[in-house]
C-alpha cells in the first residue's frame, strides 16, 4: 500500500506513505486541492504537498551533506509504516503511521483524526530519541500550495507578531531588518504579504506575541470559493515561515511552514544564532524522551467577496473563524 486515504461527505484526504506527504486536501463539494504541488528539482528529495521537515529545516552542512544528509532531512525519502488503517472511532474517522530516521536515528509516530461531519482534522505527532545521546533538532510542517488555487489574487492571513528576511546567508544578523505583517517596503516598493504579487521575500519567518496561546495561518481564493487553514499551540510551534517560488512572474509555489525554527541554515549557524527575538530557532530532545507536537487543518467554501481571515478564536469546543470586514463567522466542533 502507498497511500492512504480519509474521507467524509464533506472532504477527502490523501497521505503518501512514501515520505508521509498529505497530497491531496479538498472539499467534495468544489473538488479542488489547495496542495497539489510536487518538486521538480531532481537534486531534492520526493517534497510534495504538505510535506514534513525532519530532523532539520534547511540544507545540511558540508560534512552532513557529505554523509548522504539532504535539504529538509531524510523523512520524505523514507518509506512509512501503517499503523492502523482509517477506522471510525468516537466521532472521528482516524489513522496512524510512523516512521524512523536512519541516520537521524529519531523516531516520529502520526496520528490522524477527519471529523465525521466537517471538512477538518487534527493531527498529533509523537518524536522519541532514539540516540543514547540527547540531540538538537527541528521539525516543520511544509504546507506547499500550488496553482490553480494559488494565484496573485490568493488572500493569506496569519496572528504573527513581527518577522524578517531569511537571507540564507550564513549570517548571524539576519533579523534586522524586522517586518511587520501585512505590508514592507522593498527596493522603495510597497509589498503587502497577503497576496503574492511580488517575488521577495523569498523566504521569510515571523514570530507570535509571547501572549499568543494559538498561532493560525489561512489562505483563501474568494474566485475559487475556497479557504484553508492551520491552528497549533505556540508552544509547539513558536515560529511561521514563507516561501514564494515565481515563474515567469506568476506564483508557482507557495510555502506555508510552521515548525520549531525560524532560521533556513545548517546545524552549525543554527546552534551559533540559538536564539531570535528571544525565542528559541531550535528544539532539543533528551536521549529516549518522546515529545508530542499537534496541528488542526480545516477547509471552507466560502463566497466571491470574501475578504480574508481577520482572527481565530480557539477554546475547548470550538474553532471560530472571523472574515475581515463584515466579521462573519465559520465554526468548526473540535
Amino acid at each position: 500500500m502507498k497511500e492512504i486515504t480519509l474521507q467524509n461527505e464533506h472532504s477527502f484526504l490523501k497521505i503518501d506513505l512514501k515520505g508521509g506527504a498529505y497530497s491531496d486536501f479538498h472539499l467534495k463539494e468544489l473538488q479542488l486541492n489547495p496542495i497539489n504541488w510536487q518538486s521538480d528539482d531532481p537534486g531534492q528529495s520526493s517534497f510534495k504537498g504538505h510535506f514534513l521537515c525532519f530532523d532539520r529545516w534547511g540544507p545540511p552542512s558540508k560534512g552532513e551533506q557529505k554523509n548522504g544528509f539532504k535539504h529538509h532531512g531524510e523523512v520524505s525519502d523514507l518509506e512509512w509504516q501503517l499503523i492502523k488503517d482509517s477506522y471510525t472511532s468516537k466521532g472521528y474517522i482516524e489513522s496512524s503511521m510512523s516512521c524512523v530516521l536512519p541516520m537521524g536515528r529519531l523516531g516520529i509516530t502520526r496520528e490522524i483524526q477527519m471529523a465525521l461531519d466537517q471538512p477538518l482534522i487534527k493531527v498529533t505527532e509523537y518524536i522519541q530519541n532514539l540516540n543514547p545521546f540527547s540531540r538538537m533538532y527541528n521539525i516543520v510542517q511544509h504546507v506547499t500550495l500550488a496553482p490553480p488555487f494559488l494565484d496573485t489574487t490568493t488572500l493569506f492571513d496569519n496572528n504573527s507578531e513581527k518577522g524578517f528576511e531569511d537571507k540564507e546567508d550564513g549570517s548571524l544578523n539576519q533579523e534586522s531588518p524586522t517586518l511587520h505583517w501585512p505590508e514592507a517596503i522593498h527596493n522603495n516598493m510597497k509589498i503587502n504579504f497577503r497576496q503574492f504579487q511580488n517575488e521577495w521575500p523569498r523566504v521569510s519567518t515571523f514570530g507570535f506575541d509571547n501572549n499568543e496561546k494559538y498561532g493560525w495561518v489561512t489562505a483563501c481564493n474568494p474566485g475559487k470559493n475556497l479557504l484553508i487553514g492551520y491552528v497549533w499551540k505556540t508552544a509547539d510551534y513558536p515560529w511561521l515561515n514563507f516561501w514564494r517560488s515565481m515563474q515567469n512572474g506568476q506564483p508557482a509555489a507557495f510555502g506555508i511552514e510552521f515548525g520549531t525554527t525560524g532560521l533556513h541554515e545548517p546545524f552549525p549557524i543554527v546552534a551559533k544564532k540559538a536564539k531570535i527575538f528571544d525565542r528559541n530557532i531550535f528544539d532539543y530532545i533528551d536521549a529516549d524522551e518522546v515529545k508530542e507536537k499537534s496541528f488542526i487543518a480545516f477547509l471552507a467554501k466560502i463566497s466571491s467577496d470574501y475578504y480574508g481571515v481577520r482572527k481565530i478564536e480557539v477554546n475547548s469546543k470550538e474553532l471560530i473563524i472571523f472574515e475581515h470586514k463584515t466579521g462573519n463567522k465559520i465554526i468548526y466542533t473540535i
